[in-house]
Order: structure tokens, then sequence, then C-alpha cells
């Protein structure tokens, strides 16, 4: 049997893909949010922001690092789950395309294709 829905199987691929690319920087950005904060000291962040009081601490930079991290697993959950519907959508496909097969009484079931991921 052909493989169908090619650029379905390349879609669902890139979100996963896309998933993991978001997590990493994610938590590569949390870290630098900590970092930079804990080396900033007092003085602003960013040349010209006002100096907010507790915001360019450690504490304040563990807060953005953190609140950084739980939004990347956020949308690394977001991507994930859409590249695996792709998947899920094209496995049912696959095997309603089977049990037409077995139920018109053809005697070979062709191979299933391979799904990625």
């Amino acid at each position: 049997m052909e493989k169908r829905f090619r650029v379905l199987r390349f879609l669902g691929l890139i979100y996963q893909i896309l998933a993991w690319i978001v997590l990493v920087a994610g938590i590569l950005s949390a870290i630098a949010v900590v970092v930079l904060g804990a080396t900033a000291g007092e003085a602003p962040v960013v040349p010209g922001m006002p100096f907010v009081p507790g915001m360019n601490t450690l504490i304040g930079a563990i807060i953005g690092g953190v609140a950084l991290l739980l939004g990347s697993i956020f949308y690394f959950v977001l991507l994930y789950a859409a590249g695996e519907l792709i998947f899920l959508g094209l496995a049912i496909e696959q095997n309603t395309r089977e049990t037409a097969y077995y139920l018109r009484g053809e005697s070979t079931i062709p191979p299933p294709p391979e799904l990625a991921g």
C-alpha cells in the first residue's frame, strides 16, 4: 500500500522538531536570564530601562527564569501534541483502510506504511 498524506507526515514531524527546539531554547534562555540577573546587581539589565526595586535582583531573575521555563514547557507540550495529533489522524486513517479491506473480504491486507515519530 502506498504511503498517503506525505505532507501531513512531514508537517507532524516539523511540529515535533519545532517543539524540541522551543524547549531547548527556553531552557537556555531561562538559564541566561538567571545568570544575567544575578550578575547585574542593582543596575538596570536593559540600558534606559527604569530601575524597579526587587526586579533586577537575583530573586527577580529567578522568578523571570522560572516563568520563561514554564512558558517554554507549555509551548513544547502544545507543539508536540499538535504533531502527535497529526500522527493520530494518520493512524486512524490507516486502521480504517485496513478494516475496509477486511470487511470487503479481500484475502490479503497490504502492509501498513511506517509512520514517522
